[in-house]
């Protein structure tokens, strides 16, 4: 597993955090998690195995890692994500 990456940012007034992670393991997938007011308001679970192979390498999971979050981080930015709480 790799280390993941964690970023807080606003939009407006609005306060999220972004939380990008490597999950091992039988099913090997990326996952980021968008909160906002300590609630997930957003997620994408991307399964690996299939689209790097079956033994990636750590940059590649890497560089899905980075793609994933910022994708997550603009989608906040863009305002997908507005005045959702669960």
């Amino acid at each position: 597993m790799i280390p993941g990456f964690n970023t807080n940012l606003s939009r407006g007034q609005q306060a999220y955090h972004v939380q990008t992670e490597d999950v091992g393991g039988d099913t090997p997938h990326v996952l980021t998690l968008a909160y906002h007011g300590g609630a997930v308001v957003a997620q994408i679970k991307t399964p690996y195995s299939e689209l790097l192979g079956p033994h990636p390498s750590p940059e590649a999971v890497r560089a899905l890692m980075t793609s994933q979050h910022r994708q997550m981080i603009a989608d906040i930015q863009a305002g997908k994500f507005e005045g959702e709480r669960r």
